[in-house]
């Protein structure tokens, strides 16, 4: 008997939408962490498809590049890691009434887009690695400027855009 990923076979009928107050901490997060990338967790009922909680998390990103330049070639103004409370925090939530549903984190510089590294992070064995979506904030010096959603498409085997904010 084989089986098969839940997450990954889910269709997605109701995509998350982040609340105006959690976009507005999403984004002075963003702006406060510049010019390294910030991430976090936004959380939500889960009766309902909005996402009205944000939680910033630390990027450990530049301790790991201090540990391993090699394996972590990238430092925090390219890169993000979310350390493994802020994991143990997002597993947790799936199992009660507020559940992690979007993982976000600012791109410095450079746009929102989900890069080649960001799939590679979501995923585990080639399937989302948790049952959320990810907000990717493009920010600068002036501040955040906009903010685009990406979900899993199973058939496509790869994260598509959902959402602009």
């Amino acid at each position: 008997m084989t089986t098969s990923n839940p997450i990954a076979n889910a269709t997605i009928m109701l995509h998350p939408i982040v609340s105006p107050e959690a976009l507005a901490e999403i984004y002075a997060h963003a702006k406060r962490d510049y010019p390294e990338e910030s991430c976090g967790i936004i959380y939500g009922p889960k009766s309902s498809p909005v996402a009205d909680r944000a939680v910033a998390c630390a990027n450990i990103q530049n301790r790991l590049h201090a540990e391993d330049p090699v394996r972590f070639e990238r430092d925090a103004s390219q890169a993000y890691n979310l350390d493994a409370p802020d994991l143990f925090k997002l597993q947790r939530s799936l199992r009660g009434d507020h559940p992690a549903k979007i993982v976000y984190h600012s791109h410095v510089n450079v746009g929102a887009y989900f890069s080649a590294t960001d799939q590679a992070a979501a995923l585990f064995d080639g399937q989302p690695s948790y049952p959320v979506e990810y907000v990717v904030i493009d920010v600068n010096a002036d501040g955040a400027r906009c903010a685009v959603q990406f979900a899993w498409d199973a058939q496509a085997a790869t994260f598509v855009e959902v959402a602009r904010y």
